[in-house]
């Protein structure tokens, strides 16, 4: 007895002194840091000594009831230790605290608090035994497997993790420390498991305590793993990722062998790791003994050396090694390379501006032809007089004067106006011999156009006479483009706010145009209101094609093609530019025009910029010819033969032509070729984007576009769109198709959901209406299970909370992969609308909808039923 209770003492001391040893003798240490892992070593440690010191004294109890004592009040200790354990050896094969990992504590908390509640949860009673007290558990209690489950799976669980992780680290002394707390750690668990229950279930009831024993081991292991090799020390990594963090430089960290183990080298970071330093430095080979020579432990040795900053870019440096150690071990070397690159030219530069210096005089006789041949607006202006003195080219050119005007004349007599405030500032400051700050001033030429510039002026002696250089820089293109800019982005904005709007639209329209198809539904061509409800039909069909022409202006960007009718395209552009206007239009129309694969949306706003630009040509009236045919490229080449300018091409191939002829004034040959660029304009008003937006489009589409024209006889637009490879099927039956069969509907909008449920039971359907992805999974898996599927489900594309029809139409599939699915949408330019069957989809039903283009959808993909009224 006395032996177990001095081995139980032996490991109390030497787990309280591992811990004091961690906190009190190795703060000092500039390794040492409080980081999970140590404080978690250190509250093992405290905790291993208290567990230990009270099994000493349960073990030599002198009664019963005292060794249950000691037992009932320190055995949480027992409980908690494995997940503790398990943590930590988490920690030490590198892998980052997480709080989560507190889960593993939950059996210990239950079964301690099971314990308190109930005293024989877990020990059934005491007996004595050759060497002390013996615990018997309570095998028949849920809490004592719970134990033997808890201790089993997480030490199982730590063998492992020190197993795979720990002996796998690229760090050796991290691979050393993992390998002797694995093989300290082992003969402690199975040796505490097969005394503790293994023999116990076997009926070795009076077995010794062992745990003292056996726990031995551990504490030797930890204990060789913390004084032999530093066991709560910085790794090499984390001394990579301190200094990563707080150095500009160039910053390596590699073995002793000079392969690479961390890099800052951000252009290819990744790649260098467990390469050699011969990559980055060519005079290092070999590396390892070229690291031993320039490397050093405490002094500061700097070099210079040829060093790679990135894949293609080699420059001098001047470097630093110094050597790391983890213990008595060299573990490393940090390697700092600093780019000389920047002194070295800094050095250039102040040489070179030394010969400027010297160079002045040289510098002062060429200042004319220099002032003259400068591409920036150079005027040099009398101060007391405002008379200019001289002037060079480019501020000729800028002002559009002739330099024999201005010079010898006052610059406020020159028919320029600009700010008399701006002006003023600059007068008096020019008075006063001070140089002027840089403004940007607005000049109005004499012709009325605007010279947007930044204007500087320096006081200066010219010809013994007081005067100022003026300096003029021409930002008119990037005042344009600021002024563009502003322009998209308001654009922009309007164009979100517009398909939100056409979305919420359409939602409205869904129910309006269902409940006025219903009331259609139930009256005859007679009834007094008939036609009254057949205009409010109509009228809705034309607001659901505004809202797409809505959707269509806010959705820009990549075309969601699909096969269009051309003719029916130009004549909604037609009706929508030329409304109002006095130009005679007219569409000649060639037999079997294939239908074309456009976006509508993006190729009505091309047919729309050309047809404005020719009404705006002929603004006193004139004739637009249209002509539609198709055409056949045989050999792209020879349309540059013709007397058209292709600023984009067709390739060879079948094309849907549209042509636009106009007797408007024509354009000028020296513009001809220059009107697809952006802001080049043929009006006073016009913004200049609309061919170029036409030009963009087109090439996205894969068409093309030629113009022709001569000036005083119209000009000629020509389009070239590709065919559609087949038409949009086309419902071979009639109006309204009656069908029966149990449909699935969920749309997040109750107004949409009432009047697609009525105008279905019109049908002749069964509807189950849903709100949300979730509920209508629910349905369609209760009617799976009871063996009444559904026939089809109709999905809303986009809901506000909750699944969206994509995902709910994912998890459908996943139960029943041949259901037809209808993807429903107030977003009809959507990518999924064009594109349904790539999402999972079977058919499209585009809101708003009444109840004949419902049944229509329905039907080409169901079977109607014609017997139904």
């Amino acid at each position: 007895m006395r032996l177990i209770f001095f081995l139980n003492v032996m490991s109390c001391f030497l787990y309280l002194f591992l811990g004091i040893f961690a906190y009190f003798f190795r703060r000092n240490d500039r390794t040492f840091r409080r980081t999970p892992l140590t404080l978690l070593f250190i509250f093992l440690s405290l905790l291993f000594a208290l567990g230990t010191f009270a099994n000493g004294f349960f073990i030599s109890a002198t009664s019963a009831l005292e060794a249950r004592l000691w037992f009932l009040s320190f055995s949480f200790i027992w409980y908690v230790a494995p997940p503790l354990f398990f943590i930590f050896c988490l920690l030490i094969t590198g892998i980052t605290f997480k709080l989560w990992f507190f889960i593993f504590l939950a059996p210990a908390l239950f079964i301690t608090i099971a314990q308190l509640l109930h005293p024989q949860a877990v020990l059934l009673k005491v007996v004595p035994v050759a060497l002390g007290w013996h615990a018997v558990y309570n095998e028949g209690s849920l809490w004592h497997w719970v134990n033997v489950g808890n201790y089993t799976f997480l030490g199982l669980a730590a063998i492992l993790i020190l197993f795979i992780r720990g002996l796998c680290q690229k760090d050796e002394l991290q691979r050393k420390k993992a390998s002797i707390i694995l093989y300290s750690f082992i003969p402690t668990f199975l040796g505490t498991y097969i005394t503790g229950f293994l023999l116990r279930y076997a009926g070795f009831e009076n077995l010794p305590p062992m745990l003292p024993i056996f726990l031995s081991f551990l504490v030797a292991g930890l204990a060789w793993a913390q004084f032999r090799y530093d066991l709560l020390s910085f790794t090499s990594r984390e001394v990579s990722e301190r200094i990563l963090q707080t150095v500009y430089d160039v910053v390596m960290l590699c073995n002793p062998d000079g392969s690479i183990i961390d890099c800052n080298v951000s252009s290819f970071h990744e790649d260098l790791r467990g390469k050699s330093i011969s990559i980055l430095i060519p005079e290092a080979n070999p590396p390892q003994v070229w690291l031993q020579n320039h490397a050093y432990t405490s002094e500061t040795h700097t070099f210079e050396v040829s060093f790679y900053f990135s894949s293609t870019r080699i420059s001098p440096a001047s470097m630093i090694i110094r050597k790391l150690f983890a213990g008595q071990s060299l573990s490393g070397y940090i390697i700092i390379a600093h780019d000389l690159s920047a002194e070295k030219n800094l050095t250039m530069e102040v040489d070179r501006r030394l010969a400027v210096t010297a160079s002045l005089r040289s510098i002062e006789a060429n200042f004319v032809r220099a002032f003259h041949v400068s591409p920036a607006g150079m005027l040099i202006i009398e101060t007391d007089t405002q008379v200019v003195l001289d002037i060079n080219r480019s501020a000729s050119a800028m002002l559009q004067i002739p330099p024999s005007e201005l010079v010898g004349s006052k610059i406020t007599q020159l028919g320029l106006s600009m700010d008399e405030q701006a002006f003023t500032v600059f007068h008096n400051a020019l008075i006063a011999n001070q140089t002027t700050t840089t403004q940007q001033v607005l000049i109005m030429r004499r012709n009325g156009t605007k010279l947007y510039c930044l204007v500087s002026a320096s006081p200066f002696t010219y010809m013994e006479k007081k005067a100022a250089l003026v300096i003029l820089l021409d930002i008119t293109e990037i005042e344009q483009l600021r002024s563009e800019l502003e322009r998209s982005q308001k654009l922009e904005s309007i164009g979100i706010l517009a398909g939100g709007i056409a979305h919420d639209f359409n939602n409205i329209m869904t129910a309006i145009l269902g409940n006025i198809s219903l009331v259609k539904l139930s009256l005859s061509e007679t009834d007094e209101i008939y036609d009254a409800i057949n205009r409010a039909e109509i009228a809705c069909f034309r607001a659901r094609d505004l809202s797409r022409q809505l959707l269509t202006f806010a959705k820009g960007g990549e075309p969601s093609p699909i096969p269009t009718d051309v003719p029916k395209l130009v004549r909604e552009a037609l009706r929508l530019s030329a409304a109002g206007s006095s130009v005679a239009a007219s569409i000649t129309i060639e037999d079997a025009i294939p239908y074309a694969y456009i976006d509508s949306g993006q190729i009505i706003q091309c047919f729309n910029n050309i047809i404005l630009n020719a009404i705006q040509a002929m603004s006193k009236g004139g004739v637009l010819s249209i002509r539609i045919r198709k055409e056949l490229v045989n050999d792209p080449n020879k349309l540059k033969i013709q007397d058209k300018y292709f600023p984009l091409l067709p390739s060879s191939g079948e094309y849907v032509v549209v042509e636009f002829k106009d007797s408007g004034p024509g354009i000028p040959a020296s513009l001809l070729e220059k009107i697809f660029d952006p802001y080049v304009s043929t009006k006073q008003s016009g913004s200049g984007l609309g061919l170029a937006i036409t030009y963009s489009i087109l090439k996205r589409h894969g068409g093309a576009i030629a113009v022709q024209s001569e000036e005083g006889h119209g000009a000629i637009f020509t389009i070239y769109l590709p065919p559609a490879e087949e038409a949009e099927e086309q419902a071979p039956f009639s109006r309204i198709q009656f069908a029966k069969g149990k449909i699935l509907v969920m749309d997040d909008e109750y107004a949409v959901r009432m009047v697609v449920e009525r105008m279905l039971r019109r049908l002749g359907y069964e509807p189950t209406v849903t709100a949300n992805g979730e509920s209508a999974l629910e349905q369609f898996k209760k009617a799976h299970h009871e063996q009444r599927p559904f026939c089809a489900v109709i999905l809303d594309l986009t809901v506000v909370s909750g699944l969206g029809g994509i995902e709910t139409a994912q998890r459908i599939r996943k139960i029943d992969p041949d259901v037809p699915l209808f993807v429903s949408s107030g977003y009809a330019d959507a990518p999924v609308m064009s594109e349904y069957r790539s999402y999972g989809f079977t058919g499209v039903i585009p809101k708003p909808y009444g109840i004949e283009e419902l049944s229509q959808r329905l039907a080409s993909i169901l079977r109607p039923d014609s017997s139904l009224p």
